[in-house]
């Protein structure tokens, strides 16, 4: 049963809250609890990853004093950890003010926002809020409704939802946003099928970024903090990395990209507008050479 956000209802949200910071970590455990969220608390690494995988949460905050130093392997241990849904928000916390620098390798470990502390209590449940409703609605409607049954990547409703949310984080950190769109240079046969590519781009995908099924073989992956220089790449990785899992005689990638700037200034360019430009270029990018 979801865990609806209700005061009609006895479940509550639940919250997997991991500080070493005692104090700081009762502090806001009032705070959810008097907004309405079940709290569990986590004070190291191993403990996190066990309350995550047991309460399955519908949000986790946390600090990352908890992650370092290891670029944020907590929050990467937790985003490819499989009890933990694609849609369930990751909030990190740091100590004074977070930097570009900071805000960049969170969101490439998987985390959806970084707050620097002080925090603002009365903003973080208003964000969690958001969040959390949004994780609960894709409980609520099932797996089925935002994902591709047959390999875990989003689907063509689920990949618009979430590119819609990171341009939200993007916009608003003044980060660029990249939209990349992948098919095979040929008909597949020969032993491959579409489900078999998919398969492979969720094994090639990175934590950071959402990766969708489009079409039965057309695929999109929306890359935050990645301008057209860094799309470049990320396609001649991809186009390397699906082959060489499908590895099969003949089988390669076209690809188009399309980015934004990074500059808070500067109008976002829309998902949809985003995948439609990269769809447009696509075949301008060739797969690089299999060496």
């Amino acid at each position: 049963m979801s865990r609806a956000h209700s005061p009609t209802q006895t479940v509550l949200p639940v919250i997997l809250l991991a500080n070493r910071d005692e104090m700081l970590a009762r502090a806001l455990e009032s705070v959810l609890s008097n907004g309405g969220y079940r709290v569990f608390l986590a004070r190291d690494r191993p403990q996190t990853l066990t309350l995550a995988r047991r309460q399955r949460p519908d949000g986790i905050i946390l600090d990352a004093s908890l992650a370092e130093p290891h670029d944020y392997e907590v929050t990467r241990a937790l985003r490819a950890d499989p009890a933990v849904s694609l849609a369930t928000p990751i909030i990190m916390t740091t100590v004074g003010h977070a930097t570009r620098a900071q805000h960049i390798a969170a969101l490439r470990a998987g985390a959806w926002e970084l707050c620097g502390q002080p925090l603002d209590s009365e903003f973080l449940l208003l964000r969690l809020g958001a969040y959390v409703q949004g994780k609960l609605e894709v409980d609520r409607l099932g797996a089925a409704g935002l994902l591709d049954t047959r390999s875990g990547l989003y689907n063509e409703a689920g990949i618009a939802k979430r590119a819609d949310e990171l341009a939200a984080f993007t916009t608003r950190q003044g980060l660029a946003l990249a939209c990349a769109v992948f098919q095979p240079t040929q008909a597949l046969g020969n032993g491959v099928d579409a489900d078999r590519v998919a398969v492979a781009f969720k094994q090639a995908g990175r934590i950071s970024d959402a990766v969708g099924r489009t079409a039965p073989a057309e695929f999109a992956v929306f890359a935050p903090a990645t301008d057209a220089s860094a799309a470049s790449q990320l396609v001649a990785r991809l186009s390397l990395a699906v082959p060489r899992l499908i590895d099969q005689p003949g089988f390669a990638l076209q690809a188009g990209y399309s980015a934004t700037i990074a500059a808070a200034t500067t109008p976002q360019v829309s998902p949809p507008e985003l995948l439609g430009r990269a769809r447009r270029a696509l075949g301008i990018v060739p797969p690089p050479p299999r060496g």
